[in-house]
């Protein structure tokens, strides 16, 4: 019996969880405002547009193999340790970028740095979405992804700060400066809770209970608390059933394993070919090899441009858990698209008002991607595969990310070079494509409790539902009703059914005393 609600560093409820993507904002964006720099360019024997592409896509390749490893591991060693884990290793590769004098190095570096944050990337999003309560997890994502545009404006600013310093030391300074968010990081982690989840799998319930009960800043006899105890052990149980090992990302196995893999897989190339990354990571390149800038003002656009994204950024936190996850990705979707075609047109024309205009609309595309494709995306994977898959899906998902990333931002500058303004047009293509997947292939998780959206995949009348009768049930309000009720039903029988078996191992007991 708890006295008062148990707490971690003094905090209660959803502050717990609100560790930022930080680092990951700033180690995608720095490199956009040193690989324009002439200085870095001798330094690396001024490398061709593709080499170029391919200093940065080295990032995402390393990204790719960091989120296979947590596939690989899986649950091994819970959430926090992933995440101290990844951290660590992106300390290495930044040191080794940091101290390079040749291009081996920093490209040893870069994919070290990136192996670490495959990893971390993997596991926050699963572990905030474990720790969260259903009203609020997309909001919670969104402050999250918030963190990750301020990272993004750090690197940015400190790009164009360090930009009229001599030597190398303009872009060895924004190469170690990684280093301190990953001091913040091994400092502040420990502190934090596991996911209670988690721990309910492993079968460590007292940490469990003390864990929820901090993160939801109430006490175990709370009736909610009660609630979603006995949930998470009657998804458990019937998980335990029909899963084993890492290869049930593959298969159906009851409970639509592969399915709901594949889902957050194409959620993440989708999210890819938006050609936000473009901007992220290739800010300054494209601002002056598309739209025709100088370096300095080039560093100085692409600054302001992720302020204004950050700004944007705040827009999901009072309306991604009220619109729904369908509906942003869609309007997302259609924005970006048509912002492409804007740039498009207006680079096509090629005059100076024009590339100004273009500027405007790439802001604008920032915005939209806010809305759509960001935070939503993030949390989106989490909040689809089952508790036993999450960490396994999740990593897949991730793979995506990293996969297609990686083939945007190699192919971006000698595409640019070769077609300019006709590449604006490829991912406006990609953004029209994807509202009638969405539409059709994605269903609805918001405001869902994780449990509930395992029974949307669960059997029908005997069968397997399609894809297509999921997303349908998924927004049906009175569907989504009924299974809520019958989660409630099935979790109170199966507590039932436990202190049933406690009473009969107890009264065994008795006798043989």
């Amino acid at each position: 019996m708890y006295v008062n609600s148990p707490s971690y560093l003094k905090l209660r409820g959803q502050n717990l969880v609100s560790i930022g993507f930080l680092l990951f904002g700033y180690d995608i964006g720095y490199i956009s405002g040193v690989t324009t720099a002439d200085e870095f360019l001798k330094v690396f024997g001024y490398p061709n547009a593709s080499l170029l592409g391919f200093i940065v896509s080295a990032y995402e390749v390393g990204a790719m193999f960091g989120a296979l490893f947590q596939f690989l591991i899986g649950d091994r060693y819970g959430r926090k340790v992933g995440i101290l884990g990844g951290t660590v290793v992106i300390f290495i590769g930044a040191v080794l970028q940091t101290s390079s004098f040749g291009l081996t190095q920093f490209l040893v570096g870069r994919v070290i740095a990136g192996l670490g944050l495959g990893a971390i990337t993997t596991v926050i999003p699963v572990w905030l979405t474990e720790c969260s309560i259903p009203k609020s997890r997309g909001r919670m994502m969104a402050m999250q992804l918030s963190n990750l545009i301020m990272g993004l404006i750090i690197s940015n600013w400190l790009d164009y700060g360090m930009s009229k310093y001599p030597g190398s030391v303009m872009w060895r300074v924004p190469c170690a400066f990684q280093i301190v968010f990953c001091i913040l990081i091994l400092c502040y982690v420990p502190f934090l809770p596991e996911s209670p989840r988690y721990l309910f799998s492993v079968g460590r319930k007292d940490q469990a209970t003390h864990t929820l009960c901090a993160l939801r800043a109430g006490f175990p006899e709370d009736p909610d608390i009660e609630k979603e105890i006995q949930e998470i052990n009657y998804a458990i149980a019937v998980e335990s059933e029909e899963v084993g090992s890492w290869s049930e990302v593959f298969k159906d196995n009851g409970i639509s394993g592969f399915t709901r893999t594949m889902l957050s897989f194409v959620a993440n190339f989708l999210q890819q070919m938006t050609g936000v990354n473009i901007m992220s990571s290739l800010g300054s390149y494209i601002l002056q090899e598309s739209v025709g800038l100088n370096h300095y003002d080039a560093l100085l656009v692409s600054g302001g441009m992720q302020i204004f994204y950050f700004l944007s950024s705040i827009i999901p936190w009072f309306i991604i858990d009220r619109i729904g996850r369908r509906k942003l990705f869609m309007i997302g979707s259609a924005g970006m698209g048509s912002c492409m075609v804007m740039s498009a047109i207006l680079v096509g024309i090629g005059t100076k008002a024009c590339g100004y205009g273009a500027i405007v609309f790439l802001y604008i595309f920032q915005t939209f991607f806010t809305l759509g494709w960001q935070s939503n995306m993030w949390v989106y994977p989490s909040e689809l595969m089952p508790l036993k898959l999450r960490l396994r899906g999740g990593a897949i998902a991730v793979i995506s990310q990293w996969l297609f990333g990686f083939v945007v931002v190699e192919i971006t500058p000698p595409m640019i070079d070769s077609i300019n303004y006709k590449a604006y047009i490829i991912f406006a293509i990609f953004n029209f494509i994807t509202i009638p997947i969405v539409y059709y292939c994605f269903p609805e998780t918001s405001k869902r409790p994780l449990e509930v959206v395992d029974l949307l995949f669960a059997d029908r009348d005997g069968k397997r539902p399609s894809i297509f009768r999921v997303v349908r049930d998924s927004t049906d309000k009175g569907y989504i009703e009924m299974i809520e009720k019958q989660l409630e039903e099935r979790a109170e029988q199966n507590n039932a059914d436990i202190m049933e078996e406690k009473e009969k191992l107890q009264h065994f007991e008795n006798i043989d005393a």
